[in-house]
């Protein structure tokens, strides 16, 4: 397909806009000083061993684990009106058990990760369809989330709305600097795997408690990161109703990020495997997707350095050509600007989950 001057000259500003991140990531990685040393490698190598002699890479939906009823204890941190209904956050203790128990000491010594977080942003009657929205990282804030997912529009459309605040960031980390760069997923590939099972685990107790609480169908929006996440959920739980994923992770073995323990860059090639193989755990493309093509929506642009394009492609694939829409430009800066708004509230349009599309509603957006 030909394409113009413009679309060429849009790509190609997206694109340098994720160099310039890359770049300033790299530059961070330096200044912070992690070092990929051998004693480092070597602990990690045994901590690998563990997850490898279970097998779990050839059976990885085997690794994670699922919450049991009943719901969880949800307390209560801070209510206030919204629109016409509440706006809460709403908190309850971390069920998820490590699963090494060489590596649960570390995992567990972050001690403000015990705890879940969840926005709600709710009408208050029972019955209503509920979308949960997985963030980006470092991006746990929920007035962050309020903006960068149209929360009040959503609710207009008559929806209540949830944000899942994933492992180790917001409130769940440990230091202010911490929010700004936390450890998960990219500390090491075993955090990043103990890390994503207790995502899956923590997101599937909130699913429960939102059903609980009256929820009738539940979907799933993910965007970077927060897309990994709910590709992943959707994988190895049949909880979600549909998903969205907005340029979306895909794989770890394509980042570009400067990453400690990057199999891609140690000269040992046994290294290089096993790490590929604690990623394959918990990757979207190691996976069956439990919901039909049809119920899934993939936004992604196709000059993304941050979360390359061409991951996006495998996973269209691996899900059976979902619907999708394929923008010009990169990670942040992506055209033309209202289509990919136009595709997700179509999208939700179609499947009957918001039932006021031509309401303006009671919401100030």
């Amino acid at each position: 397909m030909t394409r113009t001057w413009k679309e060429t000259a849009l790509e190609f500003l997206g694109t340098e806009v994720d160099q310039v991140l890359l770049s300033s990531a790299r530059i961070l990685s330096v200044l912070r000083r992690r070092v990929d040393n051998p004693a480092k490698r070597d602990r990690l190598r045994h901590w690998m061993s563990f997850y490898l002699e279970k097998s779990y890479p050839e059976q990885p939906a085997r690794f994670f684990s699922l919450p049991k009823s009943p719901p969880p204890d949800v307390r209560v941190e801070e209510e206030r009106p919204f629109c016409d209904g509440r706006f809460r956050i709403l908190s309850f203790p971390s069920r998820y058990k490590v699963r090494n128990p060489e590596v649960e000491a570390r995992f567990e010594r972050f001690r403000e990760n015990r705890a879940v977080y969840l926005a709600h942003w709710s009408h208050g009657d029972p019955g209503r369809n509920t979308l949960v929205c997985c963030h980006g990282y470092s991006l746990g804030d929920p007035w962050q989330a309020q903006r960068m997912f149209r929360v009040a529009r959503l609710y207009n459309l008559g929806m209540d709305v949830a944000l899942f605040v994933t492992p180790f960031h917001w409130k769940r980390a440990s230091t202010p600097a911490l929010r700004f760069a936390p450890p998960f997923p990219f500390l090491d590939p075993v955090f990043g795997l103990e890390g994503f099972g207790q995502a899956v685990h923590d997101l599937a107790s909130c699913f429960l408690y939102l059903s609980q609480s009256g929820a009738s169908r539940i979907g799933l929006v993910g965007a970077s990161l927060g897309g990994y996440l709910a590709a992943l959920f959707v994988s190895v739980t049949a909880l979600a109703d549909m998903v969205c994923l907005i340029v979306p992770l895909v794989s770890f073995h394509g980042l570009r990020l400067p990453m400690p323990f990057h199999p891609v860059k140690s000269a040992d090639k046994r290294f290089q495997e096993e790490v590929s193989k604690i990623w394959k755990i918990h990757s979207p493309l190691s996976h069956k997707n439990n919901l039909p093509p049809e119920r899934c929506l993939i936004i992604a642009a196709r000059g993304d350095r941050l979360c390359p394009f061409e991951d996006v492609q495998k996973l269209y694939l691996h899900w059976g050509k979902p619907e999708h829409t394929f923008l010009s430009g990169g990670h942040v800066f992506f055209f033309p600007r209202h289509a990919r708004g136009k595709a997700w509230y179509q999208f939700l349009k179609r499947h009957r989950f918001a039932p006021n599309v031509a309401s303006a509603g009671p919401c100030a957006t």
